[in-house]
């Protein structure tokens, strides 16, 4: 009995130190040496089921999803595993599916965790993502109500996106009805959702509807600044087709208040100005917005094609060169 006992202490000693070097090679970084200590205690003892879920995590973080793949299924092949450690299994397994980009798959392996443990918040959170990435909309829909019940503001937030996702591919398929509808749950969910208001703003122009266009557009500018570029343009024009160019001018300076450093709206007021005939105006507006705001690229180049816009050719290169300037000091490593 001595030799058995003395053996099974000397494998448990050998376990422990494995534990911890692997532990330290993990703190230090040292991925490689990390994964060889678990796998050796792996092959020492399958039963130690934390280290065969570290040694499965860490292939899955060092890109071998395959091998944590593999690891999971054999481990749910297991008829020695109790029902929590194999809902673990499960919940491992999904995430496998979900880092290698198995979208279905991912799917149905959250799915059947979620049989288990119906409100687990991560489990519903990556399905109502994958599924929204999916275009299954309206099951991703049903799965938010079930979040909302664990986390009102992830819900709510998640809802908003899988809504203007609906909303939009309905719309490129061309049911602006149905799109139409979905747009505005979604901004009845948020009404400061820049890019719902600027979806309503299409469908409305398309059923002529130019004055409720124009509405859900400035609320859509208001909204959300970073949709100015494709947006302004296209207010201005719709200002300018109505006959009423100043009123346009009189909105981008209402937002200039707002955000004064808003380049997109800069340039579509000066553009305003300069297709009124005004390009001194639209000079002076860009040149004020250099000074205040001279690493913004975007500002020099339009003040540089306005000049040359303007024939002043000398003025234009004086802008270039300032672009060029503010790019070189824009480059890593230009200060040393």
């Amino acid at each position: 009995m001595v030799g058995p006992r003395r053996s099974a202490l000397k494998k448990k000693q050998d376990v422990e130190r494995a534990w911890r070097r692997s532990l330290r090679a993990a703190v230090a970084g040292d991925w490689s040496a990390a994964e060889t200590w678990l796998e050796r205690i792996v092959e020492a003892d399958s039963g130690d089921l934390d280290a065969y879920h570290a040694l499965a995590r860490l292939y899955r973080q060092q890109g071998e999803v395959g091998r944590a793949i593999r690891m999971h299924q054999n481990l749910l092949l297991r008829s020695d595993l109790d029902r929590e450690a194999r809902r673990e299994a499960l919940l491992e397994l999904a995430r496998d599916f979900d880092v290698g980009g198995y979208r279905e798959r991912a799917v149905a392996a959250y799915e059947e965790y979620l049989g288990e443990v119906p409100r687990q918040p991560e489990a519903l959170e990556r399905l109502v993502r994958l599924l929204h990435d999916l275009g299954e909309f309206p099951r991703a829909l049903a799965l938010v109500r079930r979040l909302r019940r664990r986390d009102r503001q992830l819900g709510d937030q998640l809802e908003r996106e899988v809504l203007l996702s609906h909303a939009e591919r309905l719309f490129e398929a061309g049911d602006h009805e149905g799109a139409r509808k979905v747009v505005k749950r979604c901004l009845r969910r948020d009404k400061h959702c820049g890019r719902g208001w600027a979806l309503l703003g299409e469908l409305e122009a398309e059923r002529g509807k130019t004055v409720r266009a124009l509405a859900a557009w400035k609320k859509a500018a208001r909204a959300a600044p970073e949709i100015d570029v494709d947006l302004l343009p296209k207010l201005a024009a719709t200002f300018a087709a109505r006959g009423k160019p100043e009123d346009f001018d009189r909105f981008v300076e209402g937002l200039l208040e707002e955000r004064p450093n808003d380049p997109a709206a800069t340039i579509a007021l000066a553009r305003a100005r300069a297709a009124r005939g005004d390009s001194g105006g639209a000079v002076e507006i860009l040149a004020r917005a250099v000074e205040a705001a001279p690493e913004a690229l975007d500002l020099h180049a339009e003040l540089g094609r306005q000049l040359i816009a303007a024939g002043q050719e000398a003025e234009a290169l004086k802008a270039y060169g300032a672009l060029v300037e503010a790019i070189e000091r824009g480059q890593p490593g230009a200060d040393a």
